[in-house]
């Protein structure tokens, strides 16, 4: 009878995350509107770790908020970049229940299964004109208990054709290709360095796509001091995604 009870109440226990985990939400890089100024975008609360992008590289110095972004120097275009990060409080109510799904479902900040580096794009007078995505390779080289089932670093450049794919950006019309540099080569057969840039007049967006996956210079698939043996990480994987608000005429 001890046994049969503890089963039911385990499973009302299980049942009954399972069922708040659907109800629950949180706040993503889609939920900023372009467009439109800081009092329009989600509050501060809904994201963590506010601080100056780096051109979707990892973050400068920190902020409170959308509105500290005047503190972070304009880039060449004169937008002020500011990184932020997605609200981790469902990921932790799980990983304390040790729900490996949905660890998943909730861990880091992410894209269609891929880690990424988020920002928002304001220009002088608080409006946000763009934000950025690009695939984040540090998820791989955090120590947790249960590793959330995202993509690879060595997938990071497919994100570029999910985004791709989104917005109908084809490759023929929309896409350059460009060729290796001295000294870059290809990861078994395949090596790919393309831009892709589309304009939706009717949508008054502008769409910007980087996709990279090849060996830099001195990268090599074989340890070259012992050929029989494979090397790791020595590749370049990675995915830019942009939009841009393009002005009403």
């Amino acid at each position: 009878m001890f046994r049969y009870l503890a089963a039911l109440q385990a499973f009302l226990l299980t049942t009954s995350i399972g069922c708040a985990a659907e109800r629950l939400t949180r706040a993503t890089v889609w939920n900023i509107k372009l467009g439109e100024p800081i009092s329009a975008q989600p509050p501060v609360e809904a994201f963590q770790n506010f601080a100056c992008g780096s051109n979707g590289n990892a973050p400068r110095q920190k902020l409170t908020g959308w509105s500290d972004f005047a503190k972070c120097a304009a880039e060449p275009g004169g937008l002020h970049e500011v990184y932020f990060e997605y609200d981790d409080e469902n990921e932790y109510y799980f990983r304390a229940h040790d729900m490996e799904r949905e660890i998943t479902r909730w861990a880091g900040t992410t894209d269609t299964g891929f880690p990424i580096i988020t920002s928002a794009l304001f220009d002088d007078n608080g409006i946000a004109r763009g934000v950025r995505m690009v695939t984040d390779p540090r998820p791989e080289f955090r120590n947790n208990v249960f590793e959330a089932e995202h993509r690879k670093r060595e997938q990071a450049y497919q994100f570029a054709g999910a985004m791709s794919a989104r917005y109908e950006i084809q490759l023929d019309k929309h896409c350059a290709e460009h060729p290796l540099a001295e000294g870059e080569g290809k990861i078994a057969g395949l090596a790919i360095k393309r831009t892709c840039e589309k304009i939706d007049e009717a949508e008054h967006r502008r769409y910007v796509v980087h996709m990279n996956y090849f060996r830099k210079p001195g990268q090599a698939g074989y340890d070259p001091r012992l050929p029989t043996r494979t090397t790791q990480g020595q590749f370049e994987s990675s995915s830019r995604f942009e939009i841009y608000a393009l002005d009403k005429k």
